[in-house]
């Protein structure tokens, strides 16, 4: 799923790079006026999570793929595709799997070899939000550049994701690990607010801030095994992301004059 969604972000990025080549040299973004242009966006991040979500992991990557428009009234329209995986970043794993440990000083999973399955837990997130966004520039030169502030709703999931490093260990592989996955679901509403630079040169066109995720989620599956059941409570989850995204504008022609 990782590669998946990273070759996905590279495709993206090849196809606006060939794009941008077909402009001639010398063309500039944001030289007379405010430009209205699609684009598409690779963000890239760290996330802290924070209430529930937080007592369940520890900090994680968070990569995403965005499409948006950009106004000449410096709005920005985007939807953006996340996903976010940790390290053995599960907070919870012993007390979630506390049924099938070994006694020993340092608790593991038995193999099915009768060794140490070498078990490591990781988070898994998928998200998708629409985003509504305004632009206030801070020099004339460049009206396309400026104070970034956002706000958009979406959909966020989370779970737990179990592998094996050393041997097999069947009682956690397959189906049976949905059984102690935690798979949640909800809806999110979020904030943004940075830095969106749209350069007099190809290709520095970035943005950079911070993103707060307040996620109000329940758990997907019917039983867990642990529980003995399953959880109809919701949770708040939160999330506090430094992001950096690479923008990649599209072309269009207006007078004699290109602009990206």
């Amino acid at each position: 799923m990782k590669k998946t969604a990273i070759s996905l972000i590279f495709a993206c990025i090849s196809f606006a790079l060939a794009a941008q080549t077909d402009l001639s040299d010398g063309i500039i973004v944001g030289k007379d006026e405010a430009i209205s242009t699609p684009y598409f966006a690779a963000t890239a991040g760290w996330t802290f999570p924070f209430g529930e979500m937080g007592n369940r992991y520890s900090s994680f990557m968070n990569i995403n793929a965005d499409l948006g428009w950009k106004t000449q009234k410096n709005w920005m329209w985007n939807v953006s595709f996340g996903f976010q995986f940790g390290s053995n970043n599960v907070k919870i794993k012993n007390d979630i799997l506390s049924g099938m440990l070994t006694s020993t000083a340092d608790p593991f999973v038995i193999s099915q070899a009768g060794t140490d399955a070498g078990l490591i837990a990781y988070n898994r997130n998928l998200s998708l939000s629409v985003f509504c966004g305004k632009v206030v520039p801070l020099w004339f030169s460049n009206p396309n550049s400026g104070l970034l502030f956002s706000i958009g709703a979406g959909f966020l999931q989370h779970q737990i994701i179990y592998e094996n490093t050393l041997e097999n260990a069947p009682q956690i592989m397959g189906d049976y690990a949905l059984g102690y996955d935690r798979q949640m679901f909800g809806p999110m509403l979020s904030s943004f607010v940075g830095y969106v630079h749209m350069s007099k040169k190809s290709f520095a066109n970035f943005f950079v801030g911070l993103q707060f995720d307040n996620a109000w989620t329940k758990m997907t599956r019917d039983y867990q095994f642990d529980l003995r059941g399953g959880d109809d409570n919701v949770y708040y989850d939160r999330m506090l992301t430094i992001k950096f995204g690479w923008m990649f504008p599209f072309f269009g022609r207006k007078a004699d004059k290109i602009y990206f």
